[in-house]
């Protein structure tokens, strides 16, 4: 296995006990004894992440500031604010076999697990797609590497069968000159009287996941990841003046999803619709020949909307609402 495929699989490993007070959930002996004779990792989450500052240092320094990373307060429509601990996630580890992505505990990606979902008339879920081909499968999947034999799939999904409620804070986004001090980056920022730019302050994003699956292939350094996830919260882009709230979905235009989950009354439960995110991280060549990172958007496709946008003293200006958004982009990051 080449070096990018094992940087992938212990980073999933590791990232799990990193996660500031972080609990995982053994399973139980009828589990254990249900995959006797059958290969892979299944990690049940639970994590609450805090970090003071993380910094960027060129000569000056980009910080992010009092990051949080948690869950929503309303789990089942991801929304009212980061709250609570990040739970309910189920990762899957595994090196698929001759069967492909069959040989997993995933058992199938993106939109072909939900369409499976949505097929077991026993889970009350409803998945709805415009944008899929003639065989069923989804047309912005279509750049997804099919699994085969030796590839390394790390498949997220949730315990209870519900997307997965996210949320994550950020106290500010600024700059600070090349001599301040890493770990009280802010602090002698704001002992200058805020002289330093701050670019954003006060974001506070949510969410719902939908799946979300990582395929390493054995014959590639390519890692690419397939993600349907929506979003939603809050803004200040202070260095503009600016404020606004956001939502990230997919519900507007010619190209939409929804999921509906109903419990055993009758009673929904879950009324959502996902955007969609295809990325390729690998290596690449640069124009002068040396090694770079290529990071390949596939698709990223979705509504946006823009509302109360706030300048100066605060009046809203309106709201900008953007449908059908579509993006592939190749991009080589290098240094210089």
């Amino acid at each position: 296995m080449k070096g990018l495929k094992k940087l992938a699989l212990a980073t999933a490993v590791a990232a799990v006990p990193f996660a500031a007070q972080a609990e995982l959930k053994a399973m139980d002996d009828a589990t254990m004894g249900a995959v006797t004779g059958q290969s892979g990792i299944t990690i049940e989450l639970e994590a609450n992440v805090s970090v003071g500052e993380v910094a960027y240092q060129d000569d000056g320094f980009l910080a992010f500031n009092d990051v949080t990373i948690g869950g929503a307060a309303n789990p089942l429509d991801g929304s009212g604010g980061t709250a609570g601990a990040l739970d309910d996630v189920k990762l899957y580890i595994d090196v698929a076999g001759t069967n492909g992505v069959g040989d997993t505990g995933a058992q199938a990606v993106g939109n072909t697990y939900l369409v499976g979902a949505d097929a077991d008339a026993s889970n009350g879920v409803s998945w709805a797609n415009s944008a899929t081909q003639a065989d069923g499968s989804a047309s912005y999947e279509a750049s997804m590497p099919q699994i085969a034999d030796g590839d390394l799939v790390i498949g997220i999904r949730s315990v209870s069968g519900l997307p997965v409620d996210f949320g994550m804070s950020v106290g500010s986004v600024s700059l600070a000159k090349s001599g301040a001090t890493v770990g009280n980056l802010n602090a002698e920022r704001r002992s200058e009287g805020g002289t330093s730019t701050t670019l954003i302050s006060n974001l506070d994003m949510t969410g719902l996941l939908g799946p979300i699956d990582i395929v390493i292939q054995e014959d590639t350094d390519v890692m690419n990841i397939n993600a349907y996830f929506n979003a939603q919260g809050t803004l200040n882009a202070d260095f503009v003046g600016t404020s606004m709230d956001f939502e990230l979905h997919n519900r507007r235009g010619a190209d939409t999803n929804g999921l509906t989950i109903v419990d055993g009354s009758g009673n929904t439960v879950v009324d959502t619709s996902f955007a969609h995110a295809q990325v390729d991280i690998g290596k690449a060549t640069n124009a002068g020949g040396n090694d770079a990172l290529a990071f390949n958007v596939n698709n990223f496709s979705g509504d946006l909307d823009l509302t109360d946008i706030r300048m100066g003293n605060g009046d809203s200006i309106g709201d900008v609402y953007m449908t059908d958004i579509a993006i592939d982009a190749q991009m080589t990051v290098y240094g210089h």
